[in-house]
This record gives C-alpha cells, sequence and structure tokens, in this order.
C-alpha cells in the first residue's frame, strides 16, 4: 500500500495538485477529491481507497472539462461525447455526463439544431446542406424536421435572390455558361435546381431550367 510522500500544486491546471508515493508513482488529483478523502503527506492508502480516488476524480475531471466546453460555445449530444472521447475519458463516464447534462438543459439538441440552422443560413446555405449537417450532429430527425419546417418563413427561392443580389449583382440570365456556373454555386450550397430556377425566374426573367 503506497504512502503520500508530496503533494505539490501543479501549475498548468487550476485547483489541481500532483499526488507523488513513496512507490516512485504520482497523480493528478483535482482540489475537491483531495478534500474529500483528506489527503495529506504520510497517508497510507489501500487499494480499494486508491481505486474510490481515482473514480472520483476521474469524474471531477470530466465533469469539469465538459463545463469548460459548453461554456466556450453551444455542443450537441454528439459533438460533446465525441470532444470528450478524443481526450480519452471512459465511455461510462461520458454517458454520466452527457445525460446529467441534458438533466439539467447545459446541453439541448433542438436549441443547438435551431442555432446551426440560423447560422448556416446566414451563411447563404441552402436545405439539403443544412439537413446533412444536423445528421452529422446526429440530430434525431423528429428534431431535424420540426426545426426544418419551423424555419419555413424564408423561401429557398429568397434566400437564392438574396444571396446573388450580394454576389452576383449583375447576372442577367443571357450567359448560359454563367448561368450554369452559378447554379453549380447554389447546389454546393445544398439548394435544389426548383428553387435555383426560379430565384434565376425573378430575378433576371431566365427560363431554361435544362441549363441548371
Amino acid at each position: 500500500m503506497p504512502n503520500i510522500v508530496e503533494i505539490k500544486k501543479y501549475p498548468k491546471i487550476k485547483n489541481y495538485f500532483k499526488v507523488l508515493f513513496d512507490n516512485e508513482s504520482a497523480i493528478l488529483i483535482d482540489a475537491q477529491t483531495i478534500v474529500v478523502f483528506g489527503l495529506k503527506k504520510n497517508l497510507e492508502i489501500d487499494d480499494t481507497t486508491f481505486s474510490k480516488i481515482l473514480k472520483h476524480n476521474n469524474s471531477n475531471r470530466i465533469t469539469s472539462y465538459a463545463l469548460y466546453l459548453i461554456s466556450q460555445r453551444m455542443y450537441s449530444k454528439k459533438s460533446l461525447s465525441d470532444k470528450l472521447a478524443s481526450r480519452g475519458f471512459e465511455k461510462e463516464d461520458i454517458e454520466k455526463v452527457i445525460n446529467r447534462f441534458i438533466e439539467l438543459n447545459y446541453i439541448n439538441d433542438e436549441q443547438f439544431a435551431q442555432n446551426l440552422v440560423e447560422y448556416l443560413k446566414t451563411k447563404g446555405k441552402g436545405p439539403f446542406y443544412i439537413k446533412n449537417e444536423l445528421k452529422r450532429h446526429d440530430i434525431d430527425s423528429e428534431i431535424i424536421e420540426n426545426v426544418l419546417d419551423n424555419n419555413e418563413e424564408n423561401e429557398p427561392y429568397s434566400q437564392i435572390i438574396s444571396i446573388i443580389k450580394k454576389k452576383f449583382a449583375k447576372f442577367d440570365g443571357k450567359d448560359k455558361k454563367e448561368v450554369r456556373k452559378i447554379a453549380m454555386f447554389f447546389q454546393r450550397r445544398g439548394f435544389c435546381s426548383q428553387d435555383i430556377a426560379k430565384a434565376f425566374r425573378e430575378f433576371c426573367n431566365y427560363d431554361d431550367e435544362d441549363n441548371i
């Protein structure tokens, strides 16, 4: 059973300490875990207690890190899970944190989806692109449909016209090569050919959908 020989402040992480043992091993432990288990110099720790300390400490670490992440920006359930997994946290601990954060409404996939849709629309992205992005974040299909339905007040073709006015103000639909080039621009952004054709018709009386 190891004895603690030293506990010293770890400068790289706030509220963390390096605990050194007489068997030349060392672990990083947060301040709260130190207080809970009464850790101090010359304390002998049995294997059962040591396992409890590690479990408690890991739980605190993942919670602290997850709270830090969501304080920086909004995350979906999947994106937060992936981020925590990339830092080497155990699947079981990740699931516990995610479930607790959902209970506390710290993460909310519906709100995340709504914000993402609004952001992508400001970036000129179309319905297909937006839907694929929501799927990439593993948003539930019912949430996707609800969020997209709630954002139908601005028709896609109106969004296309707005972008044309900003990026292609001189577009007149007379050059078929230019028509195809601009149409491909909008297709890459996730707009369908019907909406593109409708926008072109309204913007410059272009009426040749076969070239879109």
